[in-house]
């Protein structure tokens, strides 16, 4: 399917045959096949710089809200934003607890 994808798109052969090479490397399954367990210490970290980002993205919303200059709309919006992201940095800490066991 894939390869079909990658003829009809108009890319020469070498380009096609690197795409295809780098799927390979970067697939999750070829990684899990070849590993007999996930490294837990790297996933944990992955997830907890994930957690950093959202909570940085949290920051930024809260202090767009605090100006006296946001129109009521803008903030109702930052504030689904900011519930979105509360949320998000839940299930990054299900998941840490969940690798951390």
């Amino acid at each position: 399917m894939l390869e079909e994808t990658l003829q009809s798109s108009g890319l020469s052969a070498n380009s096609q045959k690197l795409l295809l090479d780098l799927r390979e490397e970067t697939s999750v399954v070829e990684c899990m096949d070849n590993d007999e367990r996930i490294d837990a210490i790297k996933v944990r970290g992955a997830l907890f710089a994930l957690i950093t980002a959202r909570l940085e993205d949290a920051h930024e919303i809260s202090v767009k809200c605090q100006s006296s200059k946001t129109d009521q709309e803008l903030i109702s919006q930052l504030t689904s934003d900011l519930e979105a992201n509360l949320e998000e940095i839940r299930i990054l800490l299900n998941a840490s607890a969940l690798v951390s066991n």
